[in-house]
């Protein structure tokens, strides 16, 4: 129902940078179109689940940022590095939004990540319209 299914996470805190990848959406508003940099407990999801053909991708990690010795740290590489960190889909007659983030307090400091799964709930509620048409 989310879009994908758990594989593989770094270890807290791992640091990543967040690429804005749809920054026309109302749910990535916030961020200004900015890329930014966060340290959490990084889930990804595998490529046998996830793919930006069934799911729009609103954040996602920029792997080539990431270091040789941290991405060597991923047990279970996906060959095409896409590792979305948020999205929503449509499921039957309801929305969906997924949101990687979270499993350290300390991610919910950042107004801009409390704005954003704000957001992700209004869009899931149906107060919040969003293009959420897949962009492979």
């Amino acid at each position: 129902m989310i879009g994908g299914f758990f594989k593989y996470h770094w270890l807290d805190p791992q640091q990543i940078t967040v690429r804005i990848d749809d920054p026309d959406s109302p749910l990535t508003a916030m961020f200004g179109g900015q890329s930014f940099d966060v340290r959490d407990e990084i889930y990804t999801m595998s490529h046998q689940s996830f793919s930006r053909e069934h799911v729009r991708v609103l954040t996602s990690i920029d792997y080539d940022r990431m270091s040789e010795a941290d991405r060597a740290l991923e047990e279970y590489p996906r060959p095409d590095r896409d590792h979305g960190i948020s999205w929503v889909r449509r499921e039957g007659q309801g929305r969906v939004f997924y949101l990687a983030l979270g499993h350290s307090e300390r991610i919910y400091a950042d107004r801009r990540i409390l704005e954003h799964l704000l957001a992700g709930v209004q869009y899931a509620l149906g107060d919040l319209d969003a293009d959420d048409t897949p962009r492979p």
